[in-house]
């Protein structure tokens, strides 16, 4: 399968990127330069400008930054920042920071910083908070939970396509009735109504679970669907009826000649409901019932760019949005690549 997914070029530049994308966000107390609830008093501050030269045109091969305050136009009324051009910060590579934890470790190193200033290379929320920081913080729960609700709903869906497909009769129907059942709620109406029950008060660990377990709960009927389909035919392969007859015990028979036949499959349809559960979360939490404080994720920070005067003054607070898109663009590239290198009608 490997080989024929490296011919895929698209999907191994997906992969490729999707990698990179992944490292600065499972570590990301060392590549953010501030911590996720790290204020400022630059409220809504323009992503900062890195600089190589000064004012008067003098080159430094170490980049830097200025100070801006913020400064009202009477004329638009609108806020702009004003660049103090006397006092330049330059940039560091692991420099000291706000302290954090990592696999056990207490560390304050950062990746990146302006020395005796700040560096927002994304800009400020309304709380003066630096938007590539809390990025790479809600890209870790993003993720987190879209693989976590893949992992549910391949779960779940799988046993129960294969017992549905596998057993027949009763068994079958009863499966049948309460996935049509799910399918034909609409999902979003579904996803909000699971996810209202969920209590306040949750710790952040059993916060994430929850969110996961709503989505899969939306999810996983059409992957039992699926699985169902590879297993009809399955049931009444020639190898499957021969290690019934010779007294093969049904886990035997599942484990050794049904689940081996459809695990490329899994393979697949795990990889394409990342994105779909990415997209659900996004949007529980963009409308409020998804994560909550003190966690974030990419959907949460997308709250600031609930209204189009926001989104108009300050474009930058909708950065997360792009996030999304790219993430779930390159997990669906890598979803067709593998469909195509399991395919065996694909040469």
């Amino acid at each position: 399968m490997w080989k024929r997914f490296k011919k895929h070029k698209i999907a191994l530049t997906g992969l490729v990127l999707l990698f990179l994308l992944i490292i600065p966000v499972v570590f990301a107390e060392f590549f953010a330069p501030y911590g996720l609830n790290e204020t400022s008093s630059n409220s809504y501050a323009a992503p900062t400008r890195i600089r190589f030269t000064d004012e008067k045109g003098k080159f430094s091969l170490k980049p830097f930054v200025y100070d801006a305050q913020p400064s009202f136009d009477l004329n638009t009324g609108q806020t702009f920042w004003k660049e103090d051009t006397t006092s330049p910060h330059y940039l560091r590579l692991f420099i000291h920071g706000s302290a954090y934890s990592i696999l056990g470790l207490k560390l304050d190193i950062h990746l990146f910083g302006a020395e005796g200033g700040h560096v927002f290379i994304m800009g400020t929320d309304a709380l003066g908070r630096d938007v590539f920081s809390r990025l790479l913080y809600g890209g870790r729960v993003s993720l987190a939970i879209a693989f976590i609700t893949a992992l549910f709903a391949l779960i779940a869906g799988s046993l129960a396509g294969i017992v549905s497909g596998f057993f027949g009769g009763v068994a079958d129907m009863i499966i049948q009735r309460v996935i049509e059942l799910f399918i034909t709620i609409p999902n979003i109406p579904l996803g909000l109504a699971l996810a209202a029950f969920l209590p306040p008060n949750l710790n952040p660990i059993l916060l994430i679970a929850a969110i996961s377990l709503v989505i899969a709960l939306v999810m996983w009927a059409n992957i039992a669907r699926q699985v169902r389909g590879k297993t009809l035919p399955l049931r009444d392969a020639v190898h499957v009826q021969a290690a019934v007859a010779l007294g093969a015990s049904t886990p035997r028979v599942l484990l050794k000649h049904i689940f081996p036949a459809i695990y490329s499959h899994l393979i697949v349809v795990v990889t394409l409901a990342i994105p779909q559960a990415m997209l659900a979360e996004a949007g529980l939490s963009f409308l409020g019932f998804g994560v909550r404080p003190p966690l974030t994720s990419w959907g949460a920070l997308l709250q600031d760019a609930q209204n189009f005067r926001t989104i108009s003054l300050y474009p930058w607070v909708a950065v997360p949005g792009l996030a999304i898109a790219v993430t779930v663009l390159l997990l669906n590239f890598v979803g067709d690549g593998l469909r195509d290198a399991t395919d065996p009608y694909l040469n």
